[in-house]
């Protein structure tokens, strides 16, 4: 290792109060959830003022009727590459993933007993809010046969569902929070 990078290292450690070995393990884990998955898939990355910028300058009929067509192909696809599988638990790792790496907002998974409630936060505005409703939406009808309720505001998203497989009684987990829902 070059005498640069250990320095970048050690300093970034440093600053986020964890070890190198520590920080390493990190950069090692985004790599096995997300870059090697997601540069296959030409993921992009934006900064957040560009990203609300393009939502604004796109008509909203067509963000409607894009997000619904990306909603029913492309996270069946990501799913079924990054997981094999097409499942509730492959969904939320799905979500996890896209939220973690992806910066798509903060969500929470609520399970009580087969009720599901997952609710995000962003920071994108209305017509995020609306691409996400249809989204996924679609991603859960096309992909699980699961038709959620979904409820927007100008920073949220809200999915309810039911499902006749517990993934446990009562438990609550931040989709963002680095947990390994679904695996």
């Amino acid at each position: 290792m070059s005498k640069e990078l250990d320095a970048i290292l050690n300093k970034d450690a440093n600053a986020k109060r964890t070890t190198v070995n520590g920080l390493i393990s990190t950069i090692l884990t985004k790599y096995s959830e997300w870059d090697r998955f997601a540069e296959k898939f030409g993921f992009v990355s934006l900064t957040g003022e560009l990203f609300r910028s393009l939502l604004e300058a796109t008509d909203e009929e067509k963000l409607r009727r894009t997000a619904e067509e990306l909603g029913s192909e492309l996270a069946k696809e990501v799913m079924l590459f990054w997981f094999k599988e097409l499942s509730l638990e492959s969904f939320l790792a799905y979500l996890s993933n896209i939220c973690r790496y992806g910066n798509l907002g903060e969500f929470e998974l609520q399970v009580a007993g087969g009720s599901y409630m997952i609710s995000g936060h962003h920071e994108y505005g209305e017509r995020w809010s609306m691409f996400l409703e249809r989204f996924l939406r679609e991603a859960m009808r096309s992909g699980l046969s699961i038709n959620p309720q979904v409820d927007h505001s100008k920073n949220q998203v809200i999915l309810r569902f039911q499902t006749g497989y517990p993934k446990s009684a009562n438990k609550q987990e931040a989709i963002t929070s680095g947990s390994n829902l679904g695996r």
